[in-house]
């Protein structure tokens, strides 16, 4: 009798399962757990938002929340960058020229982390700070009111047992003292987070002359159109943006980009404009916070002399430096001297470092040293 009605019993049970499997499994989607409300952001503390799973120091991103990262970096007193970028379902970016800032939905957000990896006196990893840029709502163009984008800055600073990043409230920006080894040299300064004058003056650009709007700076196709390592694939950047979703098929096959300025393998003049492109681009442009200088410094700049090669400075650094960019004698360019000075008046970029990058530094040294056509 046992065997009579076991094999029956067995056959509806497993068929019960399979029935009960597939149908979970055709109709599961996964869901991004990030919060994020526009019309309440900022959240008093980073783990509000969900953008990161598991210890949040190990900085391991949700579901949707994709790495990215420009072919060249920011320079900013050696610190290490992770950035990543939200967006909500059923939005895109779109494309608006090679060397502009992509056009972001409402509720798009950048995330871009800071940390120190060998940070004395025990060599430990140290995180400072967290910024978010948040798409908060439709850009408002002149004639229809105050120029807005939307883009909403809010800054995070994680407390010293890094379980934690705090909104940070006072505007002023935080002054954190910190000593660390960058390429066996030991490196001591106050890194200095920004207040929000300084968001603004980075971050913002004044279209067509009709009012300063606030903007990202990296996100651009130039400096995406590279293959970054995704731990389980690697991938052109703007392809994979395109396959979550997160970017139109608005941008065009060719995009005249950036290179990483770090790789001897590309040509010297490609990593010089590189490294000034995205240290120097965002207020030396139409626009930018520098408009008033006329060198216009973005990688997309083919004419070298309004990139400054033999042009005259508006200011005088000293009775040797004749032109922006001396060409064959960087020693006496006014760009040389700029980014070789640590006075606050002087030095360039004029916020954003305490120390001379001195890698950096070489590679614009090698390219200007290297034009045969001089300027006398």
């Amino acid at each position: 009798m046992k065997k009579t009605y076991l094999l029956p019993l067995l056959l509806v049970f497993a068929l019960t399962i399979a029935s009960c499997t597939g149908n979970d499994e055709s109709e599961y989607e996964p869901v991004s757990p990030v919060v994020l409300d526009v019309t309440q952001v900022p959240y008093p503390k980073l783990s509000d938002y969900k953008f990161f799973v598991g210890e949040m120091k190990n900085l391991e991103p949700a579901y949707r929340v994709i790495p990215f990262k420009p072919a060249s970096e920011l320079f900013s007193d050696y610190a290490h960058k992770k950035r990543f970028v939200w967006m909500p379902e059923g939005v895109s970016a779109t494309y608006d020229g090679d060397d502009n800032v992509l056009n972001f939905p409402v509720g798009a957000v950048m995330i871009k982390t800071f940390y120190y990896t060998d940070v004395l006196p025990n060599h430990t990893q140290r995180i400072i700070e967290t910024r978010l840029l948040v798409k908060t709502t439709e850009e408002i163009h002149a004639g229809e009111g105050t120029p807005n984008s939307g883009w909403k800055y809010y800054d995070y600073i994680w407390n010293e047992d890094q379980t934690e990043a705090y909104l940070e409230t006072s505007g002023n920006g935080t002054f954190i003292p910190i000593s660390f080894v960058e390429e066996g040299e030991t490196i001591t300064t106050t890194y200095k987070t920004p207040a929000n004058t300084e968001c603004a003056t980075c971050h913002k650009i004044n279209r067509n002359l009709t009012g300063e709007i606030v903007i990202p700076i990296g996100v651009k196709p130039q400096n995406l159109n590279n293959v970054f390592d995704y731990g389980n694939s690697q991938r052109n950047q703007l392809q994979k943006w395109q396959s979550v979703g997160y970017l139109d098929n608005s941008v065009p096959g060719t995009i005249n980009s950036t290179v990483d300025w770090t790789d001897t393998s590309k040509p010297l003049a490609l990593r010089a404009r590189s490294y000034i492109d995205v240290n120097c681009a965002h207020c030396h442009r139409e626009g930018g916070h520098c408009d008033y200088v006329a060198m216009r410094f973005n990688f997309s700049n083919p004419d070298l002399t309004s990139f400054g090669v033999c042009m005259t400075p508006l200011f005088n650094v000293g009775p040797d430096y004749n032109y922006v960019i001396n060409a064959g004698h960087f020693n006496t360019s006014e760009l040389g001297f700029r980014i070789t000075t640590n006075q606050p008046s002087q030095m360039m970029p004029i916020i954003g470092r305490t120390v001379i990058h001195e890698q950096g530094v070489e590679v614009i040294k090698d390219w200007i040293n290297s034009m045969e056509n001089t300027c006398d």
